[in-house]
């Protein structure tokens, strides 16, 4: 059709033509929306949080009993915390030698943060009355001194160590922390202890952390308390493994090695026996399989498997530093007297 001045008129499509194309239309866009969506996503999922927390520190717990008697129990509560969460590959928890030199400072959070180099700190007390144990904890965001969560557990001395794995699992989630299977099961399923061997064992370590000969012999003492109230405690063969270790080494020596790293040998052989998952027995029995026995390969194995299981006691047992420090030794001087063609990976490369 043309008007009146010859020009074509051009028709307007008609309602039913448009119609028919508006569900293809309303298709195309929702498409195109979708796949927007899904791009921003896997770009935001793939990048890093600014917040993640990675690392983290656990301050020293504080005493509220009012009795300094008490303190190996809020020092013990602190070191078995720290194992608890050390035992999360994801998470980089502090040593208890680095915390503990915070024990009665007063700083700001923030600041110790810092000096730590972590992106949260836990901080809390410890209550115990009797046989009845209360723990207190909070968890602290670094970056913005903001508080993340906070919560009390009560229960009896023989359940402290499921009260431990309740703190350390809810921290976890709080901070969205990815578990494996054994680490979830770990921390899902507690141990009951006897109070009295518990008790024992925990003022064993408190001595066996003093480090002075005498110490060292209240600590026997004390591992050996631990032993006769329950003769199937692993941890604490693996805690008197590690007294006669240092008793024997040359920093102390309170007792000839030929003594004393039998019988440390003999109680880490022990401990793995009653519990072969138990990392810091593997790492005692590495201890005395390089300072001793001078198998290298075996200790260099056995330490291995000890930070596999609890890759936070690395950190924080200083027979981790002093053992590592022999084994990569005894590896330079095997690559300068070229005994040793190829050079073999070792822990040693872990930072102590």
């Amino acid at each position: 059709m043309e008007d009146e001045s010859g020009a074509p008129v051009a028709h307007a499509p008609s309602p039913g033509r448009l119609r028919s194309w508006y569900p293809w239309m309303i298709t195309a866009v929702a498409l195109v929306l979708a796949s927007i969506a899904i791009i921003v996503w896997a770009l935001q999922s793939r990048a890093p949080r600014s917040g993640a927390i990675r690392s983290l520190a656990v301050l020293p717990l504080e005493n509220l009993s009012g009795d300094n008697s008490q303190e190996y129990f809020a020092d013990g509560m602190t070191d078995e915390l720290i194992a608890t969460l050390g035992q999360i590959s994801a998470l980089r928890v502090i040593s208890r030698t680095s915390v503990m030199a915070y024990k009665r400072v007063r700083k700001p959070l923030p600041q110790i943060a810092r000096e730590l180099d972590v992106d949260a700190v836990v901080e809390g007390t410890v209550l115990r009355s009797g046989d009845q144990v209360r723990i207190t904890a909070q968890l602290i965001e670094a970056r913005d001194d903001k508080h993340l969560w906070s919560d009390s557990y009560d229960g009896d001395l023989r359940e402290t160590l499921t009260l431990q794995n309740n703190v350390a699992r809810t921290i976890a989630e709080q901070i969205r922390i990815n578990l494996n299977a054994q680490e979830r099961a770990t921390l899902t399923h507690g141990k009951v202890v006897d109070p009295r061997a518990y008790e024992a064992y925990l003022k064993g370590r408190y001595f066996w952390n003093k480090r002075t000969g005498d110490d060292f012999e209240k600590a026997v003492e004390y591992f050996n308390q631990a032993i006769q109230r329950d003769p199937d405690y692993a941890q604490a063969y693996s805690g008197l493994a590690d007294t006669y270790a240092l008793l024997g080494d040359w920093e102390y020596g309170v007792l000839a090695p030929s003594e004393a790293f039998p019988r440390a040998k003999a109680a880490a052989v022990k401990a793995l026996q009653l519990d072969n998952t138990l990392g810091e027995a593997h790492t005692s029995l590495a201890f005395c399989l390089d300072g001793f026995d001078w198998d290298l390969k075996s200790a260099d194995t056995e330490f291995r498997r000890g930070i596999e299981l609890n890759p936070g006691y690395g950190d924080r047992s200083s027979l981790v530093c002093l053992a590592l420090g022999v084994i990569g030794e005894e590896q330079r001087r095997d690559r300068r007297n070229e005994e040793s063609p190829k050079s073999r990976p070792s822990v040693s490369d872990h930072q102590c």
